[in-house]
C-alpha cells in the first residue's frame, strides 16, 4: 500500500514523482506558492526549527525545543545541545534529506543564534539558515 507522500507524488498534476508543496506568500497574483524538490525539504526544515513544541493540540512533540536556548551562555555546551536538538527533531519529523554540517553563531546581542544547516538530498547540497531570536518566541513590548 503507498504511503500519503507518494500517493500525493503521484496524484499531483505535472509532477512526474517530484515533491510538491504549497508555501503562503504575499503576492499580487495569489495568496500561495508552488514548491519543488529541494525547497520542499529547506520549508519544511524550516517550519519544524521555528514551532515551539506543544503548539498544535494533536500533535504537542511537533516542532522543537530550539528556543531554550536563547538566553543560554554561548559556550560549547549550549552549541552541542541546539545541534542535538536540531539532529533529533528533523529526523524524527522529515527524515527525506540528510544533515551534513550544523553551524551556531550566537548573535552579538545576546538574544539569540544563528543556524546555518547543510543539507543533503538526491546528490544535491544546499544550506538552510534561519535565525532563532527572542522577539519571535517572546512577547516582549517596547
Amino acid at each position: 500500500m503507498a504511503s500519503t507522500l507518494e500517493k500525493f507524488k503521484s496524484n499531483t498534476v505535472g509532477s512526474q514523482g517530484r515533491i510538491l508543496d504549497f508555501t503562503p506568500v504575499i503576492a499580487s497574483s495569489g495568496a500561495f506558492s508552488i514548491i519543488k524538490d529541494f525547497d520542499v525539504i529547506l520549508n519544511s526544515w524550516n517550519n519544524i526549527l521555528l514551532t515551539k513544541t506543544r503548539t498544535y493540540m494533536s500533535n504537542p512533540e511537533y516542532g522543537s525545543d530550539l528556543y531554550k536556548y536563547i538566553f543560554e551562555p554561548a559556550d560549547e555546551v549550549t552549541i552541542e545541545g541546539i545541534k542535538e536538538e536540531i539532529r533529533f527533531r528533523l529526523m524524527k519529523y522529515d527524515n527525506r534529506a540528510y544533515i551534513t554540517n550544523i553551524d551556531v553563531a550566537f548573535m552579538a546581542d545576546g538574544h539569540g543564534f544563528i543556524l546555518s544547516i547543510g543539507v543533503e538530498y538526491e546528490d544535491s547540497n544546499e544550506t538552510l539558515n534561519t535565525a532563532i531570536y527572542d522577539k519571535q518566541f517572546l512577547n516582549f513590548e517596547s
